[in-house]
């Protein structure tokens, strides 16, 4: 195994980090951006939330790529490249991994590079005869090609709903992204939530063990950690709430009381009860990703969508 070097995209830099955090925190309202979630304890944690018994879109779409698997070689019958941004514990990507005796190589991607660089070696240990090239990058920025032979049959996989993280303008410019990344004559194996049940999206956020709680206040231990913050991350709490005009669950971070908090030699103010805006999950019909992911240079080949308990559907793409 070895690290990727010979692409162009956006290596992490912690500057990046400070600013990101003095930006959102000076807007009105506040906000963080969601991908500064994922340091290791947040990798982890989230791998915990995805075993939670609310929390569907992981369990629904690990039972679907039981059946993508079974026809995926239909559609590509010679995949020898699997690139997934965001990839994390890669847990459901051992089902690709296990189905695709021709796979040549496995590019993961995630911000947090230690959580990357373990995960990749046990699956080097597990997959002896897939070359494991770890890229540690922010997909979120924009993207160069590849320099993978044209002759390679590539498939980016971008499961777990996460394309619902993004507004409507970030999800196309995300989505041109990952065309450039992989050019013409390739395959995208997509997940997204089509839910649109209140109160099953308000359970899955607010899960009964608080693990999702869990997970949002640590971005204020990592603050603290990285950034040699302040913040008293006990006079915070999670909430998470469903905005119906815009389609998507919204979390926040509410603080408890009036309280000040520095970051950077910068200070912040906090009202009782005011939010920091952390993340959104945007839930898509799917009429309207169609027409997104055309606007983009995709084409739908397929879906798979699960009707047991949610909406939830998986799509394969061309471009």
């Amino acid at each position: 195994m070895r690290l990727i070097e010979d692409c162009n995209l956006t290596k992490i830099n912690y500057e990046d980090f400070r600013e990101d955090v003095l930006a959102g925190l000076s807007q009105t309202p506040k906000t963080l951006p969601c991908k500064w979630f994922y340091d290791e304890a947040g990798s982890r944690i989230f791998e915990e939330i995805t075993k939670t018994a609310e929390y569907y879109p992981t369990r629904v779409e690990a039972r679907l790529l039981e059946d993508v698997v079974l026809h995926l070689r239909d559609f590509i019958p010679h995949l020898d490249v699997v690139i997934e941004p965001g990839s994390g514990a890669s847990v459901k990507t051992r089902l690709l991994l296990e189905s695709q005796p021709k796979l040549k190589r496995y590019i993961p991607i995630d911000i947090s590079e230690d959580f990357l660089i373990e995960t990749a070696h046990q699956l080097e240990y597990d997959f002896p005869t897939v070359n494991i090239a770890p890229l540690v990058a922010d997909f979120t920025k924009p993207m160069t090609e590849l320099k993978l032979s044209a002759d390679l049959q590539r498939m980016l996989f971008f499961p777990g709903s996460t394309i619902g993280n993004f507004s409507t303008c970030e999800a196309k410019s995300l989505l041109k992204s990952f065309h450039t990344l992989v050019g013409n004559n390739a395959w995208l194996l997509i997940g997204v939530d089509m839910t649109q049940s209140e109160d099953k999206l308000l359970a899955a956020y607010n899960d009964a063990t608080e693990i999702t709680a869990s997970f949002n206040l640590n971005l204020l231990t990592r603050i603290n950690r990285e950034l040699s913050a302040n913040f008293d991350v006990n006079q915070f709490t999670h909430q998470a709430i469903f905005n119906k005009a815009e389609g998507r669950i919204e979390m926040h971070l509410v603080s408890k009381n009036t309280q000040t908090v520095t970051i950077s030699d910068k200070l912040f103010a906090f009202k009782a009860g005011e939010c920091i805006h952390t993340e959104n999950c945007y839930k898509y019909t799917l009429e309207a990703f169609t027409n997104l992911a055309y606007d983009c240079g995709w084409e739908i080949e397929h879906t798979w969508h699960d009707q047991e308990e949610s909406d939830y559907t998986m799509l394969l793409l061309t471009s």
